[in-house]
């Protein structure tokens, strides 16, 4: 009977022991997870980490949908596109892990942003002591032996890029190399939304990749709602988008439903002339005078080959006049002169060269204004855009025409 008690005391006393180390740890509160991830698809609801608190293990799904992982937070970086949206988000110190850009050709396809940008920070320049050139600013051509040679822990870039280089990308990652495709070319909130919260991740900068994405839907939401309170009677606008890059005497490219002015176009819910188009190309001048366009929007840059200066201007270093002179000589065409756009001055200069990153809402706000003149009288997007860049990237230092009417 004593050999029993005895027996049945340890056990309680066992028993109040697991008790009190369980109610223990319970207060305590802490647990070492066997691994912390941070992962992104537009689908993820989490709340965005705070920047400097970066998880050990990175995951996401890119724009291609693409399952990509890393160890630790990037340390070499090459940015074969979008590199005004890797800076918005990393900040101009993001700069010192960028290992490579896409270079070539870039002085001459955006003289504009080519200047404004590498006065700002001159270790873009191809040098010695500068970025290196991996490929075509506009050509999708990259160098995959250089870029392996550079030996980063990470390559973005854009859908285009990654279709044309396709061949290439198992070389790439059997290297080492994580391809992240990211796609700002679309216009669609969620590859916008998308894109920089990889960006945020990759950078260790999550909580100001989102304050972006929620500037960036807060106005589409805004603009979305406010058309879609307005009768059917009001909507799909005739407009016509054309790059300047040409000059007056030939046409330049439309894009289709999908891609960058006619996707905007389309969000707007008016009717884009190029609709049809596979993606890009010009319109048929038939076509285009026989369809009467309301609106005309000119895409302006500074380009190379102004021979007979009329190609459209617009961008970083242009200023207001010079824009609306080269404007007046594509209203001026004489084909042109019995278009409704024309008649009624509804004719337009956009800098072709903002698209393609998270501020481009802007440009989405000054479409709105035009095509909805009496709806959105309240919003001011150049203003909202230089309020951007002075918010993200104080660093530039410019003038600039972003959008410009007819005088």
């Amino acid at each position: 009977m004593k050999t029993m008690r005895r027996k049945s005391i340890l056990i309680v006393l066992a028993g109040l022991l697991i008790v009190i180390l369980v109610a223990c740890s319970g207060q305590s509160g802490e647990q070492i997870p066997e691994e912390s991830v941070v992962s992104s698809n537009i689908d993820n609801n989490d709340d965005a980490s705070s920047d400097g608190n970066h998880a050990d293990v990175i995951k996401f799904t890119d724009l291609a949908g693409r399952e990509s992982a890393l160890d630790a937070t990037p340390e070499k970086i090459i940015v074969a596109e979008y590199i005004s949206n890797y800076l918005m988000v990393g900040g101009s110190e993001s700069l010192d892990k960028v290992v490579g850009m896409t270079l070539d050709g870039w002085e001459g396809t955006r003289y504009g942003e080519y200047t404004v940008y590498t006065d700002a920070f001159p270790q873009m320049l191809d040098g010695e002591d500068g970025i290196t050139s991996i490929g075509g600013y506009h050509d999708n051509l990259l160098n995959m032996e250089l870029i392996i040679s550079l030996q980063p822990d990470v390559i973005i870039m854009s859908p285009s890029q990654y279709t044309e280089n396709n061949n290439s990308i198992s070389t790439l990652e059997n290297a080492g190399i994580v391809v992240a495709v990211l796609d700002y070319h679309s216009m669609q909130v969620e590859n916008h939304v998308q894109s920089n919260e990889i960006l945020g991740m990759l950078l260790g900068r999550e909580e100001v990749a989102q304050k972006q994405i929620d500037t960036y839907v807060r106005a589409i939401d805004d603009i979305n709602a406010r058309i879609a309170d307005l009768p059917d009677s009001q909507k799909q606008t005739r407009v016509y988008v054309e790059l300047g890059n040409k000059g007056t005497m030939e046409y330049g490219n439309s894009y289709n439903n999908i891609m960058l002015w006619g996707a905007a176009i389309n969000n707007l819910q008016a009717d884009n002339l190029a609709s049809n188009l596979d993606a890009i190309g010009p319109l048929d001048k038939e076509f285009i005078l026989s369809s009467n366009p309301e609106i005309i929007f000119i895409g302006g840059s500074v380009w190379s080959g102004d021979t007979k200066g009329d190609q459209m201007r617009m961008g970083f270093t242009v200023d207001e006049d010079l824009a609306q002179e080269r404007l007046i000589a594509y209203a001026q065409r004489p084909e042109w002169e019995p278009l409704d756009a024309v008649i009624n001055g509804e004719v337009y200069g956009v800098d072709h060269g903002s698209l393609r990153n998270i501020a481009d809402y802007t440009f989405t706000q000054y479409l709105a204004k035009v095509i909805y003149p009496d709806v959105f009288t309240d919003l001011d997007p150049v203003q909202e855009l230089n309020d951007f860049y002075e918010r993200y990237l104080p660093e530039l230092k410019y003038t600039a025409t972003f959008m410009v009417e007819l005088p």
